[in-house]
């Protein structure tokens, strides 16, 4: 099947690889965009969360996902600590099935990201109507949808670097 995981030995991933990641992604929600359009883009930020949390869980989990949240509040101007909460709950619901989640294959996991994008942004809506905020609409939620389907891209990507012989170095 197309969507069936590689079955080679990786590379270690070195620490700055992760860095990158999350720097990239921070550049992304740091773009101008129309509100329409922001409505679009998926919340990398969240989905390197994930990424990173079901795949590297002794390197990245809860703790790492709340720091990446705060910075995340801090870059895009939100209420402080709306996405370091729902990362933090999305890390802490991904980690209690681990090690079940990364044996899926990529269609199965993409289902597991939709549902934990969902569930993200579900608790950052929440966050700001109980500070007085107005319920955000179903259009925020088209964000999680597209950043599901683009997970299987964001697999390949980030797993270049640990292919063996792909990258010199």
């Amino acid at each position: 099947m197309a969507f069936d995981r590689p079955k080679e030995l990786l590379k270690p991933i070195k620490p700055r690889w992760i860095v990158l990641s999350f720097v990239l992604a921070i550049a992304v929600e740091l773009l101008p965009l129309d509100a329409t359009l922001a409505n679009w883009l998926p919340d990398f930020t969240a989905m390197l969360a994930l990424y990173w949390t079901l795949n590297q869980p002794r390197r990245f989990g809860i703790g790492w996902s709340f720091g990446i949240g705060l910075i995340a509040d801090v870059a895009s101007a939100s209420v402080f600590g709306q996405h370091a909460l729902a990362y933090s709950v999305i890390s802490y619901l991904l980690l209690s099935r681990q090690r079940q989640v990364v044996m899926y294959n990529l269609g199965q996991q993409t289902l597991v990201v939709l549902g934990g994008l969902l569930i993200s942004q579900f608790v950052m809506a929440v966050c700001r109507m109980l500070l007085g905020g107005p319920w955000a609409g179903g259009e925020y939620f088209i964000g999680p949808l597209i950043g599901a389907l683009l997970w299987p891209l964001l697999t390949k990507v980030l797993l270049l670097p640990q292919r063996r012989g792909s990258l010199p170095g």
